[in-house]
């Protein structure tokens, strides 16, 4: 278990905080004015900024003592980290990101590790083994703390019930079989990116979940440090590839979103389910109304023949679900704030963080709860009817497709920018699409359908994963560590 010694964090929390970028001003920053000013400011995603407006004013009103009043600010959580990075002096004394981030925002030292030694018990005590693995960085060779989870979030299925049975939406297989009554595509996603891929990357066999891929596994949480192990050569992962080939050239199957969105095409029939998060339930609904929005989780496949062939480790009827990034969010503590507020920001970062006010959170922003055994809390909710079907449904799918993904493993900025940036997700795309990869560099990935080329696609990712640039060449003989 770490040991986080709180009187070696006080003294270094008295150390210049300049790495980020922006105009720094060592640790006693002014995020929201003068350091004596009295204030506090947080940012948290718009659709939660009312409901934890009032939580922190009902905090402040009773904790006289507090000696501080909170400004809730609704934020774009996605662009955060970047907006804190550019200049930290401008940013929240507090702000939530989401877990991927907790490296960069460390190791560029726009973020304090947590001292409070009551936080670190909650953290510890509240949060599931997979969040807790993810949410440490290293400072001056030491694992510290430095994100402290309060919402989970996952992929799963959003599907159209007016066209699609309960039972259709249960398969990739059963979805398209409705799209074929329908005359339309089954499924689309919402947008191309290595997250919203990872229903394909991160698929695992059923019932055990047994998959080959590997993502940064050994990582160390310090820039500069050991990236771990990634593979994504395996004989599953080929098979996958090849399976949603054909998925994707049925008439009747996979479609990317339309230029006009996945929305338009939930709401105007270009499919029928759309693969997405919570952050989309708005909007689906919007689409195609409560009474027909229906919530999955993502659906199973079964390997055929042709993508199988030439493989041994799957055989055609294998059968797999899709996979997630199963995620949390996190408070993290501006390392430009006064200094004279971090005990203050550290108390209300208890609070907020709070299986009560997660619960709360919930209720009122259908935000779900990061602690380990919330879906019973979940339950009651529906029971009583404090939320409707799709809202329970909405939650109770997130927490089953956690046992179906692993959380995002960039524990530096480095990783992060490795998985995303360097065109590995544009290398997935061309090998389903089979099109040429114009890369940039020596190589160039011109052909993405036969198995030598896929291998070689796939041995391409692995390399930007591992190094950030492409390969020089392809070896002779594939599959091989990149």
């Amino acid at each position: 278990m770490k040991k986080l010694i709180s009187l070696l964090l006080a003294v270094l929390m008295l150390f210049t905080f300049a790495g980020c970028g922006g105009g720094g001003d060592g640790g006693g920053g002014k995020p929201s004015g003068n350091p004596d000013d009295g204030k506090i400011v947080v940012w948290v995603g718009e659709e939660s900024a009312e409901f934890y407006q009032k939580a922190c004013d009902d905090f402040v009103k009773n904790n006289p003592d507090f000696g501080y009043t909170v400004t809730v600010k609704g934020m774009d959580t996605g662009a955060v980290a970047g907006t804190v990075t550019n200049d930290p002096s401008a940013a929240a004394d507090i702000f939530t990101v989401a877990h991927d981030n907790i490296g960069k925002l460390a190791s560029t030292q726009c973020a304090k590790p947590i001292a409070d030694e009551s936080l670190i018990r909650q953290v510890k005590a509240d949060n599931p083994a997979s969040f807790q693995n993810v949410i440490y960085s290293t400072l001056n060779g030491k694992e510290y703390l430095y994100g402290v989870p309060y919402i989970s979030q996952a992929l799963f299925l959003y599907y159209n019930k007016e066209k699609v049975t309960d039972a259709q939406a249960e398969s990739f297989e059963g979805l398209r079989e409705a799209a074929r009554a329908a005359g339309t595509k089954a499924i689309t996603v919402t947008g191309d990116d290595g997250f919203n891929n990872s229903f394909a990357l991160l698929a695992t066999r059923v019932p055990d979940h047994e998959t080959t891929v590997k993502l940064f596994q050994g990582a160390e949480a310090v820039s500069g440090g050991s990236k771990g192990e990634s593979n994504c050569q395996g004989d599953d992962t080929v098979a996958i590839v090849r399976w949603l080939q054909e998925y994707y050239a049925d008439p009747n199957g996979f479609k990317w979103a339309s230029s006009d969105g996945w929305e338009a095409d939930l709401k105007n029939g270009g499919a029928l389910a759309v693969i997405g998060g919570a952050w989309h339930y708005n909007s689906a609904k919007a689409a195609l109304s409560e009474t027909n929005l229906g919530i999955a989780l993502i659906p199973t496949f079964t390997l055929t023949d042709a993508a199988c062939a030439g493989l041994s480790g799957v055989k055609a009827g294998d059968v797999y679900r899709g996979g997630t990034f199963a995620d949390c969010k996190v408070f993290m503590i501006n390392a430009h704030s006064a200094t004279e507020k971090y005990n203050a920001l550290q108390t209300l970062v208890k609070y907020m963080s709070s299986k009560e006010v997660q619960n709360e959170s919930y209720v009122n922003c259908l935000n779900v709860p990061a602690y380990v055994g919330a879906s019973d809390f979940i339950k009651s909710c529906f029971d009583s009817g404090k939320v409707t079907e799709s809202q329970y449904m909405l939650a109770c799918k997130q927490v089953e497709m956690a046992e179906w993904g692993i959380p995002q493993p960039f524990l530096t900025g480095t990783l992060n920018t490795y998985y995303y940036s360097k065109n590995a997700p544009a290398v997935l795309r061309a090998m389903i699409e089979k099109s040429p990869y114009p890369a940039t560099g020596d190589v160039i990935l011109s052909e993405t359908e036969s198995l030598e080329g896929i291998r070689k696609g796939l041995y391409m990712m692995e390399y930007l994963w591992m190094h950030g640039v492409n390969p020089k060449d392809f070896p002779a003989d594939l599959p091989v560590k990149a």
